[in-house]
Parts: structure tokens; C-alpha cells; sequence
């Protein structure tokens, strides 16, 4: 009687443990840990998810073929064709710029020769910073005042080009971009039917945006003529900060920044002409820069204006992925150097510290270093899987960081 009374009442605290298990395994607080450690969701898995990506964006752009010429749009003028001035609504009128013709460099110097003998029919107008000042004194008073208070040189002459070609029309090209063919091709299709709304040729450059380095428009162009007009409120784009970063200021208040800015909101107006077309070199590309086939001009090096941030915006341009890993890999450093250390949380994958413990039962208890032969692949073997388990983030951010470099 005794021993069923026993059984009875272990049977009855066993069960009572059971439902107490039971329970503390279903209690919110026990679900919330399973939940977590099955999350995959972490801050390190996310890491690890943006630097592959990164990295295949890296890959993709690197096998991505350049754009191509297509030489069928810009068909040849018929040979029956009146071929003189007045048959174009862009006038065979060629525009260059720089200080004086006899100050040219010496890589530009023969520019204007290759220009009058690929195009003998065309007027070549050369402009000096002279002329140009001319120019907007005598058909553009309103804007003398404004061009005058340009701090840079570079300022005025973009400005002026967007003049000189509003008042003759034709083609404006900068002193480091040549001829290989005539470009009759390019303004017989601005008299093609289906491109009669069209005022302007604008080259496009590699980044998706347009530039003022090769445009042509016919004369007093309406979208020209309230571009220019606009030039006036812009002379200070960056509010203040112009001289820290002079780049950006060229290029917001009269370089091709600005143009594109105005000319993006007045697409059905313009014609482009792609890289391939007009030979621009790749920023990120200068050494393997070769004209396409069928290609109008071929590019040398300019920049002569360009300062210490052009050649870190170039460097950024050419070397985004880098830098954004770079920057994302700087800020989470910061994010544990200062923030996670001083509120005293450690916040860690808890995968990555379950393997950590493994693998610190593994080197500590099952495999030791060996003395004997210290070169020895096991002993290489050992260290990488130290490496693996301990320093696994750091080396992952600096195997991603050397290869989108």
C-alpha cells in the first residue's frame, strides 16, 4: 500500500514538472530567444549581404561594354542635295574658344587647322576672352555685369559659348576635341522631317548627363536664349561655400551641370549625341580611350581648369563601390568604437558566437599548435581557422574592400 501511495505521488510531481517545462518552453520569453536565435536578420548577415552585392555590382559594370556608335543614324547628305549655308537650320558655322590663338598649348595647337581642313565650307570663328567680352557687350548688355563678377575664367568662357552660339548658331567644340570626319552627317539630320521641333545638339557623356564641351543649336534658339536668361541666378549654387570647393561651382552656375539641369526639362527640344559619337575617353579610362569606328571627333586631354576636387570628385566617380564599402565598413566601426562599447551592449550574430565557442573547444582541446614543425600546412590550417572564427567580420570587410578597389 505504501510503495503504490509512492509511486503515486512521484508520478503525480513528474507530471508536474512536465507541465512546468512544458510551460516555461511555451513561455513568451522562451519563444522570444528560439525566435531570435533562428533570426537571420542580424546586423553582420545584413553587412555581409550589401558587400556581395556590392561586389557584383563592381563585376557587373566592369563587363558591361561600352555604349556603341550607331554610324546608320547620322546618315551622309544625298549627293544631289543643296549642300550651301542656307539649306541648314544649323548654320555651317564653327565655334571655338580659349584666351588668345597664340597662347594655345602646344597639344591643342594644330585644333583650329584640323578643323578648317575637314570642313572647307564652314566659317571657323575662333574666340578670345577679348571677343567674347565683345560679344556680350554689344548684342548682350543686360548680362555684361553678371559676367563680369565671375571669379573664374572658366566661368566666362562657358558662359559666352552659350552666346556666341544663341547669336550665329552652329557648332561649338572645345579646343581638345578633333574632327576625324566632316559633320555634315550631323546637321543634315536636324533637317530630316521628324526633327523639326528640334533646337539643339548636345553631346552626352558617360555618367547619363550632357555637357557643354560639343553642342550645336540653330540661331536665337528659344530654349537657348531662357537658359542663358537664367544664367544671372546662379552665380552662387553653392551658397557661400564656392570658394572650398570651386568645382562644383563651375559646374552648377555655367558648366554642363547647369546646362543638363535646364536641357533635362526640355528633352523634346534637343537632340543628343552619345559618347561613342563625339570619341569622349571614359573618366576611368583614359589609357585604353580609342575612337569607335564611324566616330565624328576623337578627344585629348583637357581639364585645363580643373583644381584639388576635380580630382577627388573623378576619384569617387571612378571608385564608387570602394568608397561606399568603405564608408559603410568606417561607419559600423564607429557604430561599435563609440556607441556599442560605451552603452556597454555587445551586440553579436549568435550563430557566429555558437561557432566562435566550437571552435574554441576545437583549437583549445582537440588541436594544439605544433612546435615541431612550425611551417608545417596543419599548422597554416590552424591559424586560418583561427582567423575564420575569431576575425571572420574584419577579414570579410578587407577582402571586399582590396577587390572592388
Amino acid at each position: 500500500m505504501m510503495m503504490n501511495e509512492e509511486k503515486t505521488n512521484l508520478l503525480q510531481s513528474n507530471g508536474r514538472q512536465t507541465t512546468f517545462n512544458v510551460a516555461l518552453s511555451q513561455s513568451p520569453r522562451h519563444q522570444q530567444h528560439s525566435n531570435k536565435k533562428k533570426s537571420v536578420l542580424t546586423l553582420h548577415n545584413i553587412i555581409y549581404t550589401c558587400g556581395i552585392y556590392i561586389l557584383y555590382s563592381k563585376i557587373k559594370s566592369r563587363c558591361t561594354p561600352p555604349k556603341t556608335f550607331e554610324l546608320d543614324d547620322y546618315p551622309l547628305p544625298p549627293s544631289n542635295a543643296d549642300n550651301n549655308n542656307e539649306s541648314y537650320r544649323i548654320p555651317k558655322i564653327i565655334h571655338q574658344s580659349y584666351k588668345s590663338e597664340a597662347t594655345l598649348p602646344l597639344e591643342w595647337a594644330d585644333t583650329p587647322t584640323r578643323w578648317k581642313e575637314l570642313h572647307p565650307t564652314y566659317e571657323y570663328m575662333f574666340w578670345s576672352d577679348d571677343d567674347n567680352r565683345k560679344l556680350i557687350e554689344q548684342y548682350y548688355p543686360w548680362f555684361l555685369d553678371t559676367y563680369d563678377s565671375y571669379p573664374a575664367p572658366i566661368q566666362r568662357a562657358d558662359a559666352a559659348r552659350y552666346f556666341a552660339v544663341l547669336h550665329y548658331g552652329g557648332i561649338y567644340a572645345d579646343m581638345d576635341i578633333l574632327p576625324i570626319r566632316n559633320v555634315d552627317p550631323l546637321l543634315y539630320k536636324f533637317n530630316l522631317h521628324e526633327n523639326t521641333d528640334k533646337q539643339m545638339l548636345v553631346a552626352e557623356t558617360y555618367n547619363l548627363g550632357l555637357t557643354n564641351a560639343m553642342f550645336a543649336s540653330i540661331p536665337n534658339s528659344t530654349v537657348l536664349h531662357d537658359f542663358v536668361k537664367e544664367l544671372s541666378l546662379h552665380t552662387k549654387p553653392l551658397h557661400g561655400f564656392e570658394l572650398f570647393i570651386p568645382h562644383f561651382a563651375v559646374l552648377l552656375s555655367t558648366g554642363p551641370t547647369r546646362l543638363w539641369i535646364y536641357l533635362n526639362k526640355h528633352r523634346e527640344t534637343i537632340l543628343t549625341l552619345n559618347p561613342a559619337g563625339w570619341g569622349q575617353c571614359h573618366q576611368c579610362k583614359q589609357k585604353q580611350c580609342v575612337p569607335q569606328e564611324g566616330s565624328f571627333f576623337e578627344t585629348r586631354k583637357g581639364g585645363s581648369w580643373h583644381k584639388w576636387d576635380t580630382r577627388i570628385m573623378n576619384f569617387i566617380f571612378c571608385h564608387v563601390h570602394f568608397c561606399m564599402w568603405s564608408g559603410l565598413c568606417g561607419l559600423l566601426w564607429l557604430y561599435y568604437k563609440f556607441i556599442v562599447k560605451k552603452s556597454g551592449k555587445i551586440i553579436n550574430n549568435s550563430n557566429d558566437l555558437e561557432e566562435q565557442r566550437e571552435m574554441n573547444d576545437v583549437t583549445g582541446k582537440k588541436r594544439k599548435w605544433n612546435t615541431s614543425n612550425i611551417g608545417s600546412l596543419e599548422n597554416a590550417t590552424f591559424l586560418l581557422r583561427i582567423l575564420a572564427s575569431q576575425y571572420r567580420f574584419p577579414l570579410f570587410c578587407g577582402v571586399i574592400l582590396i577587390l572592388v578597389l
